[in-house]
């Protein structure tokens, strides 16, 4: 999940819906599908767990708080003696017509602040928003991520990343580094909180830092007063896939 962009509907309408003349904003912005299927809470139940000769293998189904199925979940692990390799399938059904992201969330201690990746850059960049950007070797810390939108929202996305170091400011970092092409975010806010507050300076930081991981996210579009993201910009059901070779980085 991502807290909805202006463009994915307007957070200051939703005090409205249920009234039926504005049933027409709800139903025709991509936001209403994912706030039905509280895809901000979903959770993973364990099928299948089984460990052999260095590889941990999981399955899991992802269920919606209403106990709806949204697909499988499948980890993959591969321990060695200075790094590790994980893969997860992501295959999600077609409970949702479109989903804002798909990927891994991890909460972070506040040490782990800074990164460098290796993808575009310098500033935040979607799918359909990115032709601006350039391909390099960029270094942030967290506050140097946050966009300050008047009105909290997503934001701070960079694509097509090869590799991704996480620095905790004093022992060292981990490295994750990929062939397959993947996106990340680093926000000092929780999702609830972007949602809940309707200004910027309303904005406090948590106590730990969240940091995403995305096969696929959606574009941004233009859907506060004109057309939505194309087609090809939109993430959709079927296989969504990440891969990392994780090691040490200093």
């Amino acid at each position: 999940m991502r807290c909805p962009t202006e463009n994915d509907g307007l957070k200051t309408l939703q005090a409205n819906k249920g009234r039926p003349e504005y049933a027409f904003y709800h139903e025709n912005k991509a936001f209403g599908p994912w706030l039905d299927n509280q895809l901000d809470a979903v959770a993973l139940k364990l099928v299948d767990l089984h460990l052999e000769e260095g590889q941990l293998c999981s399955e899991h189904r992802i269920l919606t708080p209403a106990n709806v199925e949204l697909g499988t979940f499948r980890q993959h692990w591969v321990f060695s003696s200075d790094k590790l390799y994980y893969s997860v399938n992501i295959i999600l059904n077609d409970q949702v017509k479109e989903y804002p992201r798909v990927g891994l969330k991890c909460d972070l201690d506040k040490a782990w602040s800074s990164c460098r990746w290796f993808g575009l850059g310098p500033g935040e960049n979607y799918p359909d928003r990115k032709d601006g950007s350039a391909m390099g070797d960029y270094y942030a810390h967290v506050d140097e991520l946050y966009e300050p939108y008047i009105v909290p929202q997503d934001h701070g996305e960079r694509t097509q990343l090869r590799r991704l170091d996480l620095f905790d400011g004093d022992t060292g970092g981990v490295r994750l580094r990929s062939s397959d092409l993947f996106s990340f975010a680093l926000h000092k806010y929780s999702l609830q909180e972007l949602w809940e507050k309707l200004h910027a300076d309303q904005l406090v930081a948590d106590s730990v830092n969240h940091l995403y991981l995305d096969a696929a996210v959606r574009g941004v579009g233009t859907a506060t007063c004109g057309p939505d993201t194309l087609e090809r910009y939109r993430v959709r059901s079927g296989v969504h896939r990440l891969s990392f070779t994780i090691s040490s980085s200093h």
